[in-house]
């Protein structure tokens, strides 16, 4: 899962690459405002120096902040199978501390357990229960017991 923190980190990345090509548009652009356009890719005998060195910055701005962008869309893209594997990774954690727990289980011990946010532990629980692996009880106390009956019959 990608924290709060990557994300910022990943915005201001995104926006210094848009900011690069941005930056390289503008830049292959001048000399071609200032030639009187019209003329295919500024190749005519008036086209200075100064104005094929401004292209060519530009030119190098906008493929470095394209392939940043096309980076980080890999990073996003690449980040989801993670996220997935990590939910089944700590689904199995949850269903191990059930098991050792008797079948009985709340969030935050689950969470102490299997070393997870209680967030992420709670959010877990909630789906093992709806997709009917276990079910939802609330004692006298107000304390909100997960029970999984595999592990209670295993325990008769």
């Amino acid at each position: 899962m990608v924290t709060e923190k990557q994300d910022k980190i990943m915005g201001r990345q995104r926006k210094s690459a848009i900011g690069e090509v941005i930056t390289g548009i503008i830049m292959i652009s001048i000399p071609f405002y200032f030639s009187g356009g019209g003329h295919w890719m500024g190749m005519h005998p008036g086209f200075s120096i100064w104005q094929w060195i401004l292209v060519a910055i530009g030119a190098g701005s906008l493929v470095k902040g394209v392939s940043r962008l096309a980076a980080k869309s890999k990073k996003i893209i690449d980040s989801k199978p993670n996220a997935k594997k990590r939910k089944l990774e700590l689904e199995n954690k949850v269903l191990r501390a059930a098991k050792k727990a008797g079948g009985k289980v709340t969030v935050a011990r689950t969470a102490l357990f299997i070393d997870a946010p209680i967030e992420e532990t709670e959010t877990i629980l909630n789906s093992l229960a709806s997709r009917g692996h276990s079910t939802v009880e609330v004692t006298s106390e107000g304390q909100i017991l997960y029970m999984f009956p595999d592990f209670l019959e295993l325990d008769k």
